[in-house]
């Protein structure tokens, strides 16, 4: 089988380099730059294409030379290559990412006999999967809780942030407003809304020199008290930041 991957970034180049080591795939991989596919190693029998993929013509050119096509691109360009890649009638995996509702391209893959599995990343996506796979083993499912970030095991500064994948897009996660599923009807929320506070009580503060405190109103003054008086405290909350219980009233609420 053919395989086209358009992309050779993050995730665009390890997905070509685990396909090609089945013998069953030949894998093509397109980027527009030459470092990105550089990047892959020159021992793999992996052939790899320079090329413009925001240019229809040349990408229809390398669409018609596969069996399936992963679509790995960023996400500003994600809807507008998956419409072209729907147009060549080629079956495609998609996971760049892209702001429009996937769903308007539906009539038009239905048109061309395309199945298109679309925004297929970790999470959502893989962790949906295999959290639906858990559901049919087991008797009954009453809750499932997926949880997902970008905190790396090694925190290098000045971010301490691993990103994943396309760093513009990565951006786009916490800006982009989010949509999901709620009481089986579709909503719209304005990104970081509905935040959810997770407890983690035991915390070694053996291994710990410096405390940040960003907690609501009231939460902080009641949680300093358990952590050990040699580790340094900076509160980016409003607990010590007026000592007048009367002022703090007046601008807080409730009791100092």
């Amino acid at each position: 089988m053919k395989v086209l991957v358009l992309g050779s970034g993050l995730v665009g180049c390890p997905m070509a380099i685990d396909l090609a080591k089945d013998s069953t795939f030949q894998v093509t991989v397109a980027d527009l730059n030459k470092k990105n596919l550089d990047k892959i190693p020159a021992e793999l029998p992996i052939r790899t294409i320079e090329a413009n993929l925001s240019n229809k013509e040349q990408l229809q050119t390398l669409l018609s030379d596969c069996d399936i096509v992963l679509n790995a691109v960023p996400g500003f360009m994600g809807f507008a290559t998956l419409q072209e890649i729907i147009k060549a009638g080629k079956n495609v995996v998609d996971i760049a990412f892209f702001s429009e509702n996937c769903f308007e391209l539906d009539e038009l893959a239905k048109k061309h006999n395309v199945t298109a599995v679309v925004d297929c990343g970790v999470a959502p996506g893989m962790s949906n999967l295999l959290a639906g796979y858990v559901d049919h083993l087991l008797d009954k499912t009453e809750m499932i809780l997926i949880y997902v970030g970008g905190l790396p095991v090694v925190r290098e500064y000045p971010y301490e942030y691993k990103a994943p994948f396309s760093p513009i897009d990565v951006i786009e996660e916490y800006t982009r407003p989010a949509r999901y599923v709620e009481n089986g009807r579709l909503v719209v929320r304005p990104a970081l809304s509905d935040p959810e506070f997770l407890s983690f009580p035991e915390i070694d503060f053996d291994q710990v020199e410096v405390a940040f405190l960003a907690l609501p109103h009231g939460e902080s003054a009641a949680l300093v008290s358990s952590i050990p008086s040699n580790v340094k405290i900076i509160d980016l909350g409003a607990d010590f930041r007026l000592s007048d219980s009367a002022q703090w009233k007046k601008y807080y609420g409730g009791a100092h």
